[in-house]
């Protein structure tokens, strides 16, 4: 009798390990996959998207957030042209695009305020936009770029003529300084500067913003094309409040936050210190108000598209309130 019992438990209990696995599997083949392209290589700027992606908060709203690498081609012409939902992206980088009728909208701010500037060489004396007269300027050639780097200057009682302008061709900036190949450039402190920091590189830094308010515009960005928006609005939203949930995990929580990082992006292990010191950093940089994660104050945003149009600084003049909304975030 206790031999049949058993073998009548044992039957039970591989249907029901067999039924759950079949589940499991019909769930996850449920979840609808929706393309996030990257704007750059994984760093600490995407960090809650893969928290999102580990803590399962894509799956509770029956989505497969696929992050990818972005292409050879603009990972922004991908969502302008359809053929991406998502993508990570500038306020400044959007201007040139909004102007020429873009159908793209900034649906979330990663980062609460520009965390941009100059950094330099000690030895270089460079405390001010001032002391970049005479020095050699690594510059990546951008109109925008280039009219933020003379106001601040002119502004702080230099001239910007007096520059020497160098082409930055490297996208590590703080190799290209050591090796006095130009004396300063333009980074994102949360990278560039966290690196220099950790190389013993004796550096000067100072944040764009802190020389014109208007500066502080949104950077980096979450971008969506519009015609996606339009036809899943519901989706978007959820997707868009399941990332959020993730960057405030990485508020709270920034060194296993990193870990999470690591373990999707494994190139970064050699690099394990560098990087939670620069999650450390940004994430005190996300939200100072983590329940507003991802919100953008329309009177900035504004403010830096009408620094753009009364400087004449791209062809076609911006509508200066458009290009944005916070529906998704809120």
């Amino acid at each position: 009798m206790k031999k049949i019992i058993y073998s009548i438990m044992t039957v039970i209990l591989m249907v029901t390990l067999v039924a759950c696995q079949n589940n499991k599997e019909k769930t996850e083949t449920q979840l609808k996959k929706v393309d996030f392209i990257l704007d750059w290589a994984p760093n600490t700027n995407h960090t809650g998207l893969y928290v999102a992606k580990e803590k399962g908060y894509f799956k509770e709203i029956g989505i497969d957030l696929d992050v990818k690498l972005p292409p050879e081609d603009s990972s922004s012409d991908l969502v302008i042209n359809n053929k991406a939902p998502f993508t990570i992206y500038f306020q400044d980088s959007m201007a040139n695009k909004l102007a020429k009728g873009a159908k793209i909208t900034a649906v979330a701010a990663i980062v609460e305020n520009n965390t941009s500037g100059i950094i330099s060489k000690a030895s270089e004396n460079i405390n001010s936009p001032k002391d970049l007269e005479s020095k050699k300027y690594g510059t990546w050639n951008d109109p925008i770029e280039l009219a933020m780097i003379k106001n601040i200057v002119e502004n702080n009682g230099g001239s910007y003529n007096n520059i020497k302008l160098v082409p930055n061709s490297d996208s590590n900036s703080i190799t290209s300084i050591e090796n006095n190949i130009f004396d300063a450039s333009w980074i994102y402190y949360g990278w560039d500067g966290i690196m220099a920091k950790k190389q013993n590189i004796d550096t000067n830094f100072f944040y764009l913003k802190d020389y014109n308010e208007n500066l502080n515009y949104y950077s980096p960005i979450i971008i969506a094309n519009n015609d996606y928006l339009k036809n899943n609005n519901d989706e978007a939203k959820k997707i868009i409040q399941a990332i959020k949930k993730g960057y405030q995990y990485t508020i709270d929580n920034p060194e296993e936050a990193a870990e999470i990082l690591i373990k999707y992006s494994p190139e970064l292990k050699n690099k394990r210190e560098f990087v939670i010191e620069s999650q450390k950093y940004l994430s005190k940089q996300y939200a100072t108000n983590k329940e507003k994660w991802g919100e953008i104050d329309p009177t900035r945003w504004s403010n830096f598209y009408k620094w753009i149009n009364e400087n004449n600084i791209i062809d076609n003049k911006l509508q200066e309130d458009s290009g944005f909304t916070n529906e998704y975030v809120k």
